[in-house]
């Protein structure tokens, strides 16, 4: 008998498995964020903590055009970009203690784009797979580096020079986002029926999505009721209408990533996080939640 025969063909991990491995890897990141809340006013632990979910993210969307040889050099300017952002961020958060000016986005996006195409001058043009790769490192840079950096933005929302100023609003954004992929998980692992867009996300159904606008009610719900004047501008109308809001983002935040997912052919972004997969696979729906809440803030506090 062969080899290959006589190999024991892999199963797939049963759902009482996989919800245990997602229990333990959330406990653990609860744990995490419960630590770094405690010791907030520490800003260089906060920053870092930030800008290392910022940089892993980076990494793993860039490590998915690995299977082109011709795009390392793209995925390389775009992990020195992120690099460089995040360094610079936390440089000028902890000697000015505010948040970085806007320059800091266009001068990463501005770098993207110039470094792209100087990248395409090293080597004969091939068509559309070159504009593919200037797209990739372009697209790359805004979802992983300036879309997440809008995280640190909240947290110096009403800089008073001093330190961070609302790490409440961060958490308000952290627990309408992750309980509306909590509420979404557990009703749809319970009572999943319809599926909802199965040519992208075959796990996702339409039972899960009314559980996702139930478990980020209920996440704003309870810290309006117990910390609502650590959440300033924040009203309870004004939660109440940002809860559907960031929970219709939060899906489509990672809806997003399945699609790049499917695209690239695989399940999930790392494997870093047991039951949950990598960090991009974390982090996706705040990638997208993330300024919509920064935008909404700043609209409401004029």
């Amino acid at each position: 008998m062969s080899e290959t025969a006589a190999a024991t063909p892999t199963t797939a991990p049963s759902k009482r498995r996989v919800f245990a491995s997602r229990l333990f890897s959330t406990l653990l990141l609860w744990s995490l964020l419960a630590v770094a809340f405690l010791e907030w006013q520490n800003n260089w632990l906060i920053i870092s903590i930030t800008g290392f979910f910022g940089v892993a993210g980076a990494v793993e969307y860039f490590r998915l055009l690995r299977n082109d040889p011709q795009a390392r050099s793209f995925s390389t300017l775009g992990f020195v970009i992120c690099i460089t952002y995040w360094v610079a961020v936390l440089w000028y958060t902890t000697t000015h203690h505010k948040a970085p000016p806007m320059e800091f986005d266009l001068a990463a996006l501005t770098a993207s784009v110039h470094g792209s195409f100087i990248l395409c001058y090293r080597h004969q043009l091939e068509g559309a797979s070159t504009l593919q790769r200037i797209f990739n490192t372009v697209f790359g840079t805004v979802y992983t580096v300036i879309f997440f950096g809008f995280m640190i933005r909240l947290m110096y929302f009403h800089a008073d020079g001093k330190g961070i100023t609302d790490i409440f609003l961060v958490l308000f954004l952290i627990m309408v986002t992750k309980f509306s992929d909590m509420g979404a998980y557990i009703v749809g692992v319970i009572f999943g029926k319809h599926k909802m867009i199965p040519h992208i996300s075959p796990a996702k159904s339409w039972e899960g999505f009314v559980g996702a606008f139930i478990g980020s009610f209920g996440a704003a719900a309870v810290l309006l009721a117990t910390i609502p004047e650590k959440l300033a501008p924040l009203t309870w109308m004004h939660g109440m209408i940002l809860a559907p809001v960031l929970c219709a983002t939060a899906v489509t935040g990672d809806l997003a990533e399945s699609v790049l997912k499917r695209c690239f052919a695989i399940k999930d972004s790392g494997a870093t996080l047991p039951g949950i997969g990598g960090i991009l696979d974390l982090t996706d729906s705040l990638l997208f939640t993330a300024p919509v809440f920064y935008f909404y803030l700043s609209a409401i506090a004029r």
